[in-house]
């Protein structure tokens, strides 16, 4: 039965995309793409300890999972202009070679922003482009563990990119993309030589960051003005909204730990970048006012110690769900181009927790105002592609025991929720 419905599927697809007219890629469209993205960087680089070049010396990142909006426009008949940005990612900093076996050095999110161009020779229903330009690499966030001051720089450079659409409609598609960046960036902080952390060693290392990203997602396309493949928006006077698509969850991973009911100095958490399914459902009170509700599957996530106690393994896990209720101002319901604002109030349920370090791990449920921003690109009266930012302060106590100690954490979560998807109203 399971590979008939997947097969009656591929039928379907096969058959829009049969359908789906050429892409027209004109002077005066526009596109605008969600992608979900895998992120590796390269891990090369020059490491020195106190000054001096150790060649042995190496480490690894992990690969990096985030979201990626882009929005192009043609400025001539297949040649479009481009710019996207994407979601914040985290890596971690593992030694290798000489430094093999040393823990975590720390954490940086990251965040790069492109500018550039691209070819579309083909109108073809299946449309390859390659395109480039350049990239902005914006360290957002960084968390120290073994190593103390972790300090990674902004980078920049150029880039190069080569993808494919694939029209399901005369205005949807689906695409696939590779995009390979290349710059280097200067990283620093120090390394503890005792256990004390009253000696360190200072290191320094010009880090190759040279990014492969891929990406697939959905494409939304947008007729030129006044031109034949244009179809006037209706005014929305619909009172419901459904959106659905993906989201992606970053914590600002704060930490106040006592042991024993003493404070722990120095003592910090991290986590990873981490994704969820989510579903909006939103109701129009009065013309331009909503009130909406977010519902995301509960994601779970890995909690590392940082700080002081980076060293630690693994602390432990939380499954927890994110939600949101909000009310929601649309200063306009016409045009391709609708944008919105909102604030409410998100609540956390945790549904489970796993030992780690922390043994009897306990993290409390908890309620904060949140806020958001987001726009609708309409593609026909009733559908459209979303993206949105909401922002939550949530402030939840986590409890435990370490070797038998008792243990208290009053954690600064404040989620940034980004989402993008598809929108319906009816």
């Amino acid at each position: 039965m399971k590979y008939r419905v997947v097969a009656l599927a591929g039928a379907c697809l096969a058959g829009l995309i049969a359908s789906a007219p050429a892409l027209a890629q004109e002077k005066g469209e526009a596109f605008v793409r969600v992608g979900a993205a895998r992120t590796k960087l390269v891990d090369k680089g020059t490491i020195k300890t106190n000054g001096v070049v150790d060649p042995a010396a190496d480490y690894k990142t992990r690969d990096t999972f985030h979201g990626v909006l882009t929005g192009g426009y043609y400025v001539m008949d297949h040649v479009a202009l481009e710019a996207s940005i994407s979601t914040p990612a985290t890596t971690n900093n593992i030694p290798a070679g000489s430094l093999a076996g040393t823990p975590n050095l720390g954490d940086d999110e990251f965040t790069m922003v492109t500018v550039g161009a691209s070819l579309h020779p083909f109108n073809g229903q299946v449309s390859p482009y390659v395109g480039g330009g350049f990239v902005r690499h914006f360290t957002t966030q960084e968390r120290d563990a073994l190593a103390v001051g972790l300090d990674i720089k902004n980078a920049s450079g150029p880039y190069v990119q080569a993808g494919v659409d694939v029209a399901i409609s005369d205005r949807w598609g689906v695409f696939a993309e590779v995009r390979k960046a290349f710059y280097d960036t200067k990283a620093s902080g120090k390394l503890p030589l005792d256990a004390t952390f009253t000696t360190f060693a200072d290191v320094d290392a010009k880090a190759e960051l040279d990014p492969l990203t891929i990406q697939v997602g959905l494409t939304a396309r947008f007729g030129a003005a006044g031109g034949a493949s244009s179809q006037p928006i209706a005014t929305d006077e619909t009172k419901w909204v459904l959106k659905a698509g993906l989201t992606n969850l970053s914590l600002a991973d704060k930490l106040d730990l006592s042991v024993a009911g003493a404070p722990y100095p120095g003592a910090g958490m991290s986590t990873f970048e981490h994704h969820t399914v989510s579903v909006q459902i939103g109701r129009f009170l009065t013309p331009n006012i909503a009130i909406n509700a977010t519902l995301g599957l509960p994601p779970s996530i890995d909690v590392f110690g940082a700080g002081s106690i980076g060293a630690l393994p693994k602390l432990g896990e939380v499954t927890y769900g994110p939600t949101m209720l909000t009310l929601q101002y649309h200063p306009t319901r016409s045009g391709r181009i609708r944008p919105y604002i909102g604030a409410g109030l998100s609540y956390m349920i945790v549904f489970d927790t796993k030992d780690g370090a922390f043994q009897n791990l306990k993290v409390d449920n908890d309620l904060g105002p949140a806020f958001e921003a987001g726009a609708e690109f309409m593609v026909n009266d009733r559908w459209g592609i979303f993206a949105d930012a909401k922002k939550a302060f949530l402030r939840p106590k986590a409890y435990g025991t370490f070797q038998g100690l008792p243990v208290e954490g009053k954690t600064k979560l404040d989620p940034w929720a980004f989402s993008g998807g598809v929108s319906f109203h009816f």
